[in-house]
């Protein structure tokens, strides 16, 4: 299978066949020049797909990292025969910085209030990680080569002054992940009653959710009610958020499947 032929297997469309493209390419160097190579930041359903394709090309010398555990915006590491992934932290070259914005705590700043200051200074998305929102500061994961312009030119944020300043990978500052925990128990692993029972939907319910084009399972569109869900796996619902089966436990005496779901708050 050629390269074209990869990525028309995996991508969904044509933005998707763009980062895959780049993926691979990312991956032919590093396997070829025997270097370390790494992409730009990648959006979950991004990730999605190159994991899919990788998995498929059996590469395995290869790791996701986006500043601190549990990122939802990463970039995507090859490595090469030399180097393993412990050793990449350890020697500090990922090619990652985080910066902190300050600024008055009476003032009420959202993650798209500074993702749209960052456009407005001529940075892409793609050079951008999360951006950690708290009260009267800001953490955000950059590229390392945009640290230093962010720092010299970063002054508002709208309206607002702010303060920019570096600060250490390790000491970012994470809000705490909220979610509730579902326990549930359901016929089968089914999409649509995974659904009904994350979201408190009827089946019914559920099933026009998919036939609308409303779900995505791990980031990408579904619309097959009898999809199977694995542990793991990641359902959005258009207006109602998003869960993950965290666990499938064990089969009950009546024969139904019990079941742990993430709920995000």
């Amino acid at each position: 299978m050629n390269k074209q032929e990869v990525i028309k297997k995996f991508a969904p469309d044509e933005e998707g066949k763009l980062v895959l493209a780049r993926v691979l390419d990312k991956l032919t160097e590093s396997e070829e020049k025997d270097i370390l190579t790494y992409t730009k930041f990648l959006n979950e359903q991004q990730q999605h797909l190159a994991s899919c394709m990788l998995k498929s090309l059996k590469s395995s010398r290869h790791f996701f990292a986006g500043g601190y555990e549990g990122a939802q915006r990463v970039i995507l590491y090859f490595l090469p025969t030399y180097l393993e992934p412990e050793l990449i932290n350890a020697n500090d070259i990922l090619p990652l910085a985080a910066v902190r914005v300050e600024y008055p705590a009476e003032c009420t700043l959202s993650h798209r209030d500074f993702l749209g200051s960052l456009m407005g200074l001529g940075q892409t998305r793609e050079t951008v990680g999360d951006i950690l929102v708290g009260q009267g500061s800001c953490d955000l994961v950059v590229l390392e080569e945009i640290k230093t312009y962010l720092l010299a030119n970063w002054e508002a944020v709208g309206r607002v002054k702010v303060k920019t300043t570096a600060v250490p990978l390790a000491d970012l500052r994470v809000p705490e992940e909220k979610y509730v925990l579902i326990k549930d128990t359901v016929a089968s692993l089914r999409l649509d009653n995974i659904i009904s029972a994350g979201f408190a939907l009827s089946r019914s319910k559920a099933g026009e959710a998919l036939a609308a084009g409303r779900v995505r399972l791990n980031y990408l569109e579904c619309m097959k009610s009898d999809k199977l869900v694995q542990a793991g796996d990641v359902i959005s619902l258009k207006g109602k958020g998003k869960i993950k089966l965290e666990e499938i436990s064990h089969q009950t005496k009546k024969g139904r499947m019990a079941i742990v779901i993430k709920k995000y708050l």
